[in-house]
């Protein structure tokens, strides 16, 4: 769909990866694509396998790509050592590129990346950026990785980049100023709460969405979400095990705005996730 090819394009990046893993400059030019023409994005059975089908898709409209070998396995007879997301050809040389769309939860000063914690409780930012700095990248350094290179009639990949999407949520009406050093500061924002404190969003905006997550990173006017009024988003919540996205929006004479979006979470959410 076009419009999550447009967000990947054009919303900041989540990470900053030290300067040898940041994308070459013909991977991150814009890409015009005719709607027309372009092949809608399937589906994904998980939100990372969604978004990896999102960059495929951007990456076989990239003039500057002339070939794209995609989730390879690297194992031994006893086990699995990883998976490279994609090797990518740009004019006579290879790319290792690793992506991901990620959304953390504030639940300490930010001062640290594992202050950034997902909706379950055990998924720490900064354990993920540092196995996907340590391992993920470093994967085609490995033996069995040179010889799935050599079956793939590649003698040897010349950069590895890491690509990283997403949003942190902060605790709603908070204000946080600084950000650890690997973070981009314009990184995207949200807000978190939990469900006892759904009234806090009295006055806010006029409706609220709670998308499906394969519309996670599409505009409102986009998703399939019923639309609730406060009340009625209080009633669809309360008593919930799950973490919802939940998009707040604003009726205007140009259609409906997004005014923000954040995470709804159990109760309980601090000491048993969800």
């Amino acid at each position: 769909m076009q419009a999550e090819l447009d967000w990947l394009c054009h919303a900041p990046d989540l990470m900053l990866p030290p300067s040898q893993y940041r994308c070459p400059p013909e991977l991150r030019c814009p890409v015009t694509i005719d709607s027309r023409v372009m092949a809608p994005v399937e589906p994904g059975r998980r939100l990372g396998n969604h978004f990896e089908n999102i960059v495929f898709q951007y990456l076989n409209y990239n003039t500057q790509v002339t070939d794209i070998k995609r989730n390879i396995q690297i194992r031994t007879a006893q086990k699995t050592l990883g998976e490279l997301d994609f090797l990518v050809r740009l004019a006579d040389r290879w790319l290792h590129l690793e992506v991901a769309l990620k959304l953390y939860l504030l639940d300490g000063s930010g001062r640290a990346l594992d202050d950034f914690i997902g909706t379950r409780r055990d998924d720490r930012l900064g354990t993920k950026w540092q196995r996907m700095l340590d391992h993920q990248l470093r994967l085609t350094e490995h033996p069995v990785a040179h010889e799935v290179l050599s079956r793939l009639g590649i003698d040897a990949v010349a950069h590895r980049a890491l690509w990283v999407k997403g949003w942190l949520f902060y605790p709603f009406g908070t204000q946080v100023s600084g950000t650890p050093v690997e973070m981009n500061p314009h990184h995207l924002r949200g807000w978190w709460l939990t469900q006892s404190q759904l009234g806090r969003l009295a006055g806010y905006a006029d409706d609220f969405l709670v998308p499906d997550k394969v519309d996670w990173v599409l505009p409102p006017t986009l998703m399939h979400a019923r639309a609730f009024d406060l009340n009625g988003l209080i009633e669809q919540l309360t008593g919930s095990a799950r973490c919802r996205l939940v998009v707040a929006v604003m009726a205007t004479p140009q259609g409906v705005v997004e005014i923000s979006r954040g995470f709804v979470v159990p109760d309980d959410w601090a000491e048993a996730g969800c």
